[in-house]
């Protein structure tokens, strides 16, 4: 004989708890209205009665879904799980859930996804983009009067929450030269598909020049997080190779390291190697590595907390969190003997 758990109703809640029905829906949908301990009494009874809110009846009724969009290039960076696990934190607080999605770094895919959330009844966008410039997603966002804030991205036209990637790129190579390295090269992923990268490129170059240092090379891979092998080892052959190597993330960061191992090559023995997202698996990797930390969850919990900002009519502009760099130990003094 099977058994179906039925939901309590409201008047049931209502009574178990001495108060009358409209009391019990204030509780859940309006409870700003009542003092905290009526509050939390019929919540404790609610919960011990089995009760749990009908979200979708209620933002049927309401017209509010409660739901924020999250759009971000990919999980497999620790970077962008931070920073849902922020968004998620922030949007708890105040009785909202976080829809997540992925692009794969795909501008197609990003316009489609963000289509697909918004499909969903969000009620606003946290996203991160290739370049806020050029979006066809931001655009189309933009035209539909969607909310939306920018996670990672800078941008002069629309609300954002990231570093700032040119000053921050610019205080590592600054940590080089004060090391001894002069030359140094940028490694990346596609810069079509990151404006951060390209940022940090552009803030590592200017800031060699202002140094006098030579123009750091730049070497792009195919992906974000994965080394090729054969390009990587064309740029250490050359005559004048550089004796560091800064890449856009830890996880590409990590990815040369262990290409240059195969090569034969240790470090900071033979090259100095940095990173850029200050993430904890950084710290367990032998030697340390040496990064640029950019808080990825508070990037999350202030990206969601604009975008509530805005639900509410507030204007929200662009804010720049504050990096520090981690010295690690994947970079090391440049010795005489390998200037020679």
């Amino acid at each position: 004989m099977s058994h179906t758990t039925q939901r309590p109703s409201l008047v049931q809640i209502a009574r178990a708890a001495g108060v009358s029905p409209a009391t019990v829906s204030r509780a859940f949908n309006r409870p700003a209205l009542l003092s905290a301990r009526t509050r939390d009494h019929i919540l404790h009874t609610a919960g011990e009665l089995g009760y749990r809110p009908d979200r979708i009846g209620s933002s049927l009724r309401s017209g509010s879904t409660k739901t924020l969009g999250l759009l971000l290039p990919t999980l497999e960076n620790p970077v962008f799980a931070a920073c849902f696990e922020g968004a998620e934190a922030r949007a708890r607080e105040v009785g909202y859930s976080v829809m997540l999605s992925t692009t794969g770094y795909n501008a197609e895919r990003e316009t489609a996804a963000a289509r697909d959330l918004l499909d969903h009844r969000v009620e606003g966008l946290i996203l991160t983009v290739g370049d806020p410039a050029t979006s066809a997603t931001l655009a189309e966002l933009q035209s539909s009067d969607a909310p939306f804030v920018l996670a990672y991205n800078e941008s002069e036209v629309h609300p954002f929450v990231s570093v700032d990637n040119h000053a921050a790129a610019g205080d590592m190579i600054a940590h080089l030269a004060g090391l001894g390295h002069r030359r140094m090269a940028l490694i990346t992923g596609p810069l079509e598909a990151s404006d951060r990268a390209l940022h940090r490129l552009e803030g590592a170059r200017q800031r060699a020049d202002a140094l006098g240092l030579p123009v750091p090379e730049h070497l792009a891979m195919a992906r974000h997080t994965a080394v090729d092998h054969e390009r990587l080892g064309h740029l250490l052959a050359r005559p004048a190779a550089p004796t560091a190597l800064f890449c856009s993330n830890d996880l590409l960061a990590a990815a040369v390291i262990a290409a240059l191992a195969e090569q034969g090559l240790s470090v900071p023995g033979d090259l100095s190697v940095c990173g850029f997202d200050g993430m904890a698996f950084g710290g367990l990797m032998v030697p340390a590595l040496a990064s640029v930390y950019q808080p990825s969850h508070d990037i999350g919990r202030q990206a969601c907390h604009a975008l509530l900002q805005r639900l509410e009519g507030h204007h929200v502009t662009g804010e720049r969190l504050a990096h520090r760099l981690i010295p690690g130990g994947t970079v090391a003094p440049l010795i005489p003997a390998v200037l020679s």
